[in-house]
C-alpha cells in the first residue's frame, strides 16, 4: 500500500468517528465495527456470489479465529499481553455486524490498542487454531441442543426467514462448520475488513485528537475498500398458519414463539407498532402477562417483541407451559392476538405504555457505553442519527390513530408461524383438535436436525 493509500485509509477509518467522552473514570473503551455480520455469508468468497450454496458460519468462524493469533504473536501471547495490561478484548459477531472492542485503563490504552490493531488488520490465522475452533464450535452445537430456547430461536427463524440472511443461524450448522477452510477465512478477511465498511466508536476517558492519532497510528495501514453491506433480501409473505414442532424427548415443558415478519426499522408503522406490541406483552403488567400468568397461571412467563436491524425481523410472543398445558395456552395467545389485532389497544394502555417507554429509554442511555452501543447499531441499519435524542419524544406523540393504522398494515394474525419445542407425541393430538389451528400445516421435525 503507498503512502498516499495508507493516509486515505487512516482518514477513513477516524471519519465519522462516534465518541461519547467520559472522564468520571479512568477506563477507555475502542469499537471496531464491521457493516456486515453473519448476512455476509451469502455473499463470501467462493459461495453464493460464484454460484456455491451460503457457507454458513463463515463470518463467525473467520471473525473469532481473527483473535486466535495475530501480529506473530499466539493466542497465549495475545492473552498474557492483556492480562499484563489489565485489558480486555473481545470479539462479537451477530447478523448485522461484527463487533471488535478494547477497554483498559487510560495510562494502558495505547499498548492495548496496539493488540486490537494486530487482531483486526493482521491475524495470522494458524491452522492449529482453526482445527481447535472447529471442534469448539461442533461442540457448541451441540450443547444447543440441551438448551431448549437456544433452540427454538434457532428452529423459528429458518422457519420464518427461510433461505434468506436471516434465515441462516449465525454460528452456522455442523456440515457448514466442518467445510470451512482457511483460504476461505482469509478471503473474507481481505473482502470485508476495509476501510470503507468500519465503524469506530470509543467511549471513555478520551479525547477525539487522542482517538484520532491512535487510529492514524495503529490503523493506517488497513486496506481500501467500499462498504460491504448488501440490502437483504425480505423473506416470501406467509399464507395461513404454520405449526413447527421441535421434537425431542422427555419434555414436561414446552417452549413456544408464535409470531410473524414484522415492518422494517426505516417504516413509519414501525414505532406505532412497537408501542403497541409493548402494551401488548412488554411489561410485567401487560396484557400477555396478565392473561396467560396472572389470572390462569400457564406459564411463569409470557411477552411479546419486535425485533429491528438492517432488514425486515420479527414480531413474536413467547410463553414457556408445562406439556398438559400446551393446546390451552397455544389457543389463548392466539385468541388474545386476534383480538389485539381486531381491536387494538383496550382502555388505559396507550396512556400507560407510552410513559413506561419514555422512562425506561433512560436506562437504555445511561451510560457512555450504552450511548456508544445505540448509536453504532443505528448507523449500522442507516437510521437517523439523531433517533436516540427523539425517542421519548416521538414516542409521545403516537396517537390511537398511528398504532390503529400501523396494526391494520402489520399485522397477520391467520398467518402466524407457531414454532414449539417440546415432545411431539405429548402435545401433538391436543393441537390437532383446536379450532384455531384447524386449517394449520403441521410439521415435526427432530430436535437434532439443525
Amino acid at each position: 500500500m503507498t503512502t498516499t493509500q495508507t493516509a486515505t485509509s487512516a482518514r477513513t477509518v477516524a471519519e465519522g468517528l462516534i465518541l461519547e467522552e467520559n472522564h468520571d473514570l479512568p477506563l477507555c473503551r475502542l469499537q471496531l465495527t464491521l457493516r456486515v455480520g453473519a448476512t455476509s455469508d451469502q455473499t463470501a468468497a467462493g459461495t453464493a456470489a460464484s454460484g456455491g450454496p451460503p457457507a454458513m458460519g463463515l463470518c463467525n468462524f473467520a471473525s473469532e479465529l481473527q483473535r486466535r493469533g495475530a501480529g506473530g504473536r499466539s493466542r497465549a501471547s495475545i492473552d498474557e499481553s492483556l492480562d499484563s495490561l489489565g485489558a480486555g478484548l473481545s470479539i462479537v459477531c451477530w447478523h448485522d455486524q461484527v463487533l471488535y472492542e478494547v477497554m483498559s485503563l487510560r495510562e494502558h490504552f495505547e499498548r492495548a490498542v496496539e493488540l486490537l490493531a494486530d487482531v483486526v488488520l493482521r491475524p495470522d490465522y494458524p491452522e492449529e487454531e482453526s482445527e481447535r475452533l472447529r471442534r469448539e464450535l461442533l461442540a457448541n452445537l451441540d450443547d444447543l441442543r440441551d438448551d431448549d430456547s437456544g433452540l427454538l430461536h434457532r428452529f423459528f427463524g429458518r422457519a420464518l426467514y427461510g433461505n434468506t440472511p436471516y434465515g441462516r443461524p449465525v454460528a452456522g450448522t455442523e456440515d457448514s462448520t466442518r467445510a470451512i477452510g482457511l483460504s476461505s477465512a482469509w478471503d473474507w478477511h481481505r473482502h470485508h475488513v476495509v476501510a470503507g465498511n468500519l465503524l469506530v466508536g470509543s467511549a471513555g476517558a478520551m479525547s477525539r485528537p487522542e482517538i484520532e492519532s491512535l487510529l492514524g497510528n495503529y490503523f493506517g495501514t488497513i486496506a481500501g475498500g467500499p462498504r460491504r453491506d448488501e440490502p437483504i433480501a425480505a423473506p416470501p409473505a406467509r399464507k395461513g398458519r404454520k405449526v413447527l414442532i421441535v421434537d425431542k424427548p422427555e419434555r414436561t415443558q414446552s417452549q413456544i414463539l408464535i409470531g410473524q415478519l414484522a415492518p422494517h426499522w426505516k417504516d413509519p408503522h414501525w414505532l406505532p407498532l412497537h408501542v403497541a406490541t409493548t402494551a401488548f406483552g412488554g411489561t410485567f403488567t401487560a396484557r400477555l402477562m396478565d392473561e396467560v400468568r396472572a389470572k390462569r397461571g400457564l406459564s411463569y412467563g409470557a411477552s411479546a417483541r419486535l425485533g429491528n436491524g438492517r432488514g425486515q425481523r420479527s414480531l413474536y410472543a413467547h410463553v414457556f407451559p408445562s406439556a398438559q398445558q400446551t393446546a390451552e395456552t397455544v389457543d389463548l395467545v392466539l385468541r388474545l392476538y386476534e383480538e389485539w389485532a381486531e381491536k387494538g389497544l383496550r382502555p388505559g394502555e396507550l396512556d400507560f405504555v407510552k410513559s413506561y417507554l419514555q422512562k425506561s429509554h433512560a436506562f437504555s442511555v445511561q451510560t457512555a457505553d450504552d450511548r456508544l452501543n445505540l448509536r453504532t447499531r443505528l448507523q449500522i441499519c442507516d437510521m437517523p442519527s439523531d433517533d436516540e435524542k427523539t425517542y421519548p419524544v416521538r414516542v409521545g406523540q403516537v396517537t390511537e390513530s398511528d398504532i390503529a393504522q400501523a396494526m391494520q398494515s402489520c399485522l397477520r394474525p391467520d398467518d402466524l408461524l407457531i414454532t414449539i419445542v417440546a415432545t411431539a407425541d405429548t402435545i401433538l393430538p391436543s393441537l390437532q383438535k383446536l379450532p384455531s389451528l384447524k386449517n394449520a400445516d403441521f410439521e415435526v421435525v427432530p430436535y437434532d436436525s439443525y
